[in-house]
């Protein structure tokens, strides 16, 4: 596993190379930064959006199941 520096300076090298940082995103433990945070994406918000979708496509999942089965 990395260390924070060197994921530091790899991210330092990736925006001297042009890198759009506005489009990158970085997944790691236990470590916070509030520099122009985009926003955050979390479990809730995914229920929300795709609850609905979800029970939707279950629904019809099981409709089209019944049909073949019966």
């Amino acid at each position: 596993m990395a260390s924070i520096p060197t994921a530091e300076l790899a991210i330092k090298e990736l925006q001297r190379g042009g890198v759009d940082m506005h489009k990158l995103s970085i997944v790691g433990k236990g470590y916070h930064s509030d520099e122009q945070v985009v926003g955050y994406y979390n479990t809730g918000d995914r229920m929300k959006h795709w609850g609905k979708a979800g029970a939707f496509w279950g629904a019809f999942g099981d409709f089209c199941s019944g049909l073949l089965f019966s």
